[in-house]
């Protein structure tokens, strides 16, 4: 019993390659069918972020603006700055003298820009137009980064709970085995014991695992709405430059719109004018006949200086933070991108160690196996060769995971789209 508790955490990684007892039996072949992946319904990477992106409440709230900033757009290309005002009045001194003199006057007036406050506006609307694109874009680079996290979690368990079922699969044949050689004499009951021991610990393993597959998988479908998940592919590593990273577009655009917000605050020193046009009809007395007289009004607004210095004040700050963000935005993605780098690099030698180790300790095991049938080992030595094994080549397959994790991450860092 101290043997088996001492065996029981290594042999949940353990399993023996006993090609031809293990497709024998039910059990192999139930979990050959649980463990295989159904072909349809399985999209791509790019599907799957398109699927999240429909889903995305934010994605949703900045394509709600695109509405008012082509709102935007349409106001600025108009001269008129507000809208039109008509008026109606009308004089008479019925109420005083009485001679009959009336008057009557139809006006329209309206806002108009000048010429240099016109083009500001313009400006500034094409500048909020590509923010807001460049803010749609840094939006699903986000996430997608989610996509590609979620995606290799639910890798991760799914490569867990399939090392698992195997693990079982090859105790429950090494168990039958064993129990065979008990009834011929050729074993001792306790190795017999220890065999089933074994197969239901590899068998809680196995309902563990589906449980923490389950998980990924819930937050998978609560993100993209899909049931399967895209083939377990690393992605090619791309090239992009910093200056076509999407985050770092953004802060451009931020700043393009500061600067357009400054020049409209130059620009619009003061309301716009007013330009209206009426047309009068008047009459002297009661039998004289009706003048017509038509009259242009110009309204110029002053300056307000005190409201124009906190106007121009706020816009320059707005530049001096953009600035400052663009330089720290810069930094932060080289920062990342090098560090995505070097973690590629450190998990493709790690794998590489990781398979030689798998190798040796394959060979190691065959040979002890060898040996525990042809009665020179015990069953504990066998066991624990093949614990090492399955350790290793745990190991490897987790190192594989992180290896096609690490290309999504640099992807990522370089600002690159599935």
């Amino acid at each position: 019993m101290f043997i088996s508790r001492l065996l029981q955490p290594a042999c949940l990684l353990v399993g023996l390659t006993i090609t031809a007892i293990t497709s024998a039996t039910p059990l192999a072949t139930a979990l050959a069918t649980a463990q295989a992946p159904a072909p349809a319904g399985v999209s791509t990477l790019s599907a799957a972020l398109d699927a999240a992106w429909q889903r995305a409440p934010q994605a949703r709230s900045l394509e709600a603006q695109r509405n008012e900033v082509q709102a935007g757009n349409e106001a600025a290309q108009a001269w008129i700055a507000g809208s039109p005002v008509m008026g109606l009045a009308q004089r008479s001194d019925r109420w005083n003298d009485n001679r009959g003199r009336r008057e009557s006057e139809l006006s329209l007036a309206a806002p108009i820009w000048l010429p240099g406050q016109h083009s500001a506006r313009q400006r500034l609307a094409q500048a909020n137009t590509t923010d807001l694109a460049a803010q749609l874009a840094n939006t699903r680079l986000q996430l997608a980064g989610e996509v590609r996290e979620r995606m290799w979690a639910v890798v991760a368990a799914r490569e867990a709970l399939t090392e698992a079922q195997e693990h079982l699969a090859h105790l429950a044949a090494l168990s039958n085995e064993v129990m065979r050689r008990v009834k011929a004499g050729d074993l001792a009951r306790t190795d017999g014991l220890l065999a089933q021991q074994e197969v239901l610990a590899a068998r809680a393993a196995v309902t563990l695992a589906q449980a923490q597959l389950n998980e990924p998988l819930a937050r998978w479908h609560t993100l993209t709405g899909q049931k399967q998940i895209p083939p377990a592919e690393a992605e090619a590593s791309g090239s992009a430059t910093l200056e076509q990273h999407p985050r770092m577009i953004m802060v451009h655009t931020v700043l393009q719109q500061a600067e357009a917000a400054l020049g409209v605050a130059h620009a619009v020193r003061a309301d716009p004018l007013t330009v209206g046009m009426a047309l009068r009809r008047e009459h002297d007395n009661a039998g004289a006949a009706a003048k017509h007289s038509l009259a242009v009004s110009v309204q110029i607004p002053l300056g307000n200086q005190p409201l124009n210095r906190v106007q121009t004040s706020a816009a320059q700050t707005r530049i001096d933070r953009a600035s400052a963000e663009a330089l720290q935005t810069k930094a932060t993605l080289a920062a990342e991108i090098e560090l995505a780098r070097s973690q590629l690099t450190a998990t493709r030698e790690a794998l590489e160690s990781m398979t030689a180790r798998v190798a040796l300790a394959r060979e190691h095991a065959s040979l002890i196996e060898k040996a525990f049938r042809l009665g020179e080992r015990a069953l504990t030595d066998a066991l624990r060769a093949r614990a090492l094994v399955h350790d290793a080549h745990l190991l490897e397959i987790h190192q594989r995971v992180a290896l096609g994790l690490a290309h999504a991450r640099l992807n990522q860092a370089l600002g690159i789209l599935p």
